[in-house]
């Protein structure tokens, strides 16, 4: 499944959300939420985490930076599953990170999505609104700086 798109949803008082009804099939083995590099939440569907960290543990130990980013990418990992009505609690720790109290959007980034608080969000989305074309284009250069064709 791709995820897309953006939904506004409300966090309820006992501190979860729920996950866009189109989505929510593909979380049903399970989703693991962790901390977003961005000061964001990510959602994953259990066999993408699977994938994610076996890519990561694939990196050497021995490097500081791996060390790190183990620790920011799995020390913040929460697996959890969807209640019955497609909600899933969130932790204190991870919407404190995020920023979260009330009003949250979701967003669909390919293979996981995205929870962020809403201000935190509108900030991103007029900074990636201003950037787009010049993010798109570094994205599109080989490693190593070449043009690409």
């Amino acid at each position: 499944m791709i995820f897309s798109g953006e939904y506004e949803h409300r966090i309820d008082s006992q501190g979860r959300i729920a996950i866009p009804v189109r989505f929510r099939a593909a979380f049903a083995d399970g989703v693991v939420l962790a901390r977003g590099y961005d000061a964001c939440i990510t959602a994953y569907p259990t066999s993408e985490w699977d994938r994610l960290s076996e890519s990561l543990n694939s990196l050497q130990g021995t490097s500081a930076d791996a060390r790190r980013l183990f620790r920011v990418t799995f020390g913040g990992a929460y697996p959890t599953e969807l209640d019955r009505q497609g909600r899933v609690l969130v932790p204190a720790g991870l919407r404190q990170y995020a920023g979260i109290s009330e009003a949250v959007v979701t967003v669909g980034t390919g293979r996981y999505l995205e929870v962020w608080g809403a201000e935190r969000w509108a900030s991103e989305r007029e900074a990636l609104d201003e950037q787009a074309a010049e993010i798109a284009e570094r994205t599109s250069r080989p490693a190593g700086g070449g043009q690409a064709n």
